[in-house]
């Protein structure tokens, strides 16, 4: 069984990036593709044989996961940013899993923040449900590459950073998968660190706020009109907005609907583009 990490990252030009990545593994054992979002002016280019670089002008994160996960040719993939520091023996933790699990098409794992303590609260080991998937991140997300591709699995094009819906790319990729009728485990073994990112600061942000809209838009239908009133009560109940923010977060959640359903009404939410 092999291993591939691609990882999405932006305006690179050397590859020195990967040091503190790798820097409790060797980063010879392993056959990485590194997506580099960028101008014209500034290329990333390989010397190493296990390190294979697209440079590309458009923007997006699912544009450049996409296009890594398309140029993939390793049995499992693994997804990865470029802000983030991998456990010692990374391949053979990933590798032990799926042949411990050899029915799985998906398997996550758990990431630790600079603190050491548990990035998120993650549900209990097994097979996920719609609930489950919500506290997995992408740096968790391994995968069967020919299974991903045979159901035609990949991102959202509209959530995620640079896109429509500014968030939610994973579950939305991990629901994607979940509907399809793939295996999904989750394994409570730590592969990465993350640095941790303010809960608090992301949920009361209007890309959050429209993000998180729509998915319910998505998921619910029309039940979402209510959600949002519900949602926008509780989040300044709760401190993530004001209450001179609530007419204008709930006007925010609004529009994130109507864009959606234009969305859908044309086809174009879930397009599959060929990149």
């Amino acid at each position: 069984m092999t291993l591939q990490i691609l990882i999405s990252t932006m305006f690179r030009e050397n590859l020195d990036f990967l040091k503190p990545i790798f820097s409790k593994n060797s980063i010879e054992d392993y056959d990485i593709i590194i997506v580099n979002q960028t101008t014209e002016d500034k290329m990333l280019s390989s010397q190493f044989s296990n390190i294979k670089v697209i440079n590309s002008l458009e923007r997006g994160s699912p544009t450049s996961r996409n296009l890594a996960i398309k140029n993939a040719t390793a049995d499992v993939c693994l997804m990865a940013d470029d802000d983030i520091v991998y456990e010692p023996n990374l391949k053979q933790t990933i590798i032990n899993a799926y042949q411990e699990c050899p029915n799985a098409d998906m398997i996550s794992f758990e990431a630790i923040n600079e603190d050491g303590n548990l990035y998120t609260n993650y549900f209990p080991e097994g097979t996920h449900n719609k609930k489950s998937l919500k506290k997995i991140f992408t740096w968790v997300i391994t995968f069967k590459r020919k299974v991903f591709k045979e159901h035609k699995v990949l991102f959202n094009h509209h959530f995620g950073v640079g896109s429509t819906f500014k968030g939610e790319t994973e579950y939305v990729f991990l629901r994607n998968a979940f509907d399809k009728g793939l295996q999904m485990q989750h394994i409570a073994v730590t592969i990465v660190m993350h640095p941790n990112i303010s809960s608090g600061v992301l949920m009361g942000s209007d890309n959050a706020f429209a993000a998180k809209t729509a998915l319910r838009q998505r998921y619910l239908g029309n039940l979402s009109y209510l959600w949002l009133v519900k949602y926008t009560l509780y989040m300044w109940k709760d401190n993530y907005i004001r209450f001179s923010e609530i007419p204008r977060k709930f006007k925010l959640g609004l529009q994130a609907i109507s864009n959606y359903k234009k969305l859908k009404a044309t086809g174009e939410i879930d397009k599959i583009y060929d990149i």
